[in-house]
């Protein structure tokens, strides 16, 4: 199926596809050496870089591009990821516990992430079988 979009709101819409992915992948990928860094020198200095997204530099003209459901699918993504950011750099809790409530945060940012995709390949006209984000290997 070909997407009826422009070559413009097609590329936009790409951008937000791999921001989002790749967020998602160093989240999940580098997740032992963030928590292993936090947890011996007990830093927050390299959260910065792992939670580098070219979406926070988006205008507001940007994401016309976009269709309201996946701006929706979006700002749900990029909240969770606020959150998430938030909480790595001002909580107290210990290592394990960091663990803990991290694994549990990136299940729901894969299941928004399959949102996303989902919502953006078929604006794009892309079709793909059984594959979802959050199967990414740890």
């Amino acid at each position: 199926m070909k997407s009826s979009l422009d070559e413009k709101s097609q590329r936009y819409l790409l951008l937000f596809k791999l921001d989002a992915i790749r967020l998602f992948e160093r989240l999940k990928n580098r997740r032992a050496e963030y928590i292993e860094i936090f947890a011996m020198k007990r830093t927050r200095e390299h959260f910065p870089r792992v939670f580098y997204s070219r979406y926070k530099d988006l205008r507001i003209q940007d994401l016309v591009h976009a269709s309201s459901d996946i701006i929706l699918a979006l700002d749900e993504f990029y909240s969770l990821i606020d959150s998430l950011q938030w909480y790595l750099e001002h909580t107290e809790d210990m290592p394990v516990t960091v663990e803990e409530n991290l694994g549990r945060e990136l299940k729901k940012l894969s299941s928004v992430l399959d949102k996303v995709t989902l919502y953006i390949d078929a604006e794009l006209g892309v079709i793909k079988e059984g594959h979802s984000i959050g199967d990414i290997p740890s």
